[in-house]
């Protein structure tokens, strides 16, 4: 439903791009599931990318770099992240 500029709502049908669906790659579905990890840490630590850094060891501009889905981290750096929600 979308609400009309008149406040009355109305029915609207989802629009789906299969083409961009059907021609995503696998990199590129991994490093949104990293940017979508990144993301989620950072909810755990309010929003700071700098404690999430300091936690992982790197520099902020590489979480925002990961976040942003520019690099991908190591494998190490990948495990870390997900030792993160295992801890909670």
């Amino acid at each position: 439903m979308r609400l009309k500029p008149d406040g009355s709502w109305e029915s609207i049908t989802p629009q789906v791009d299969w083409d961009r669906i059907n021609h995503t790659t696998d990199a590129e579905i991994e490093r949104q599931e990293i940017a979508d990890l990144v993301e989620d840490a950072l909810v755990l630590e309010a929003g700071s990318s700098t404690a999430l850094a300091a936690r992982l060891q790197v520099s902020p501009a590489s979480v925002r770099r990961w976040r942003r889905g520019r690099v991908m981290p190591s494998i190490a750096h990948q495990q870390r992240l997900k030792c993160l929600f295992a801890a909670q």
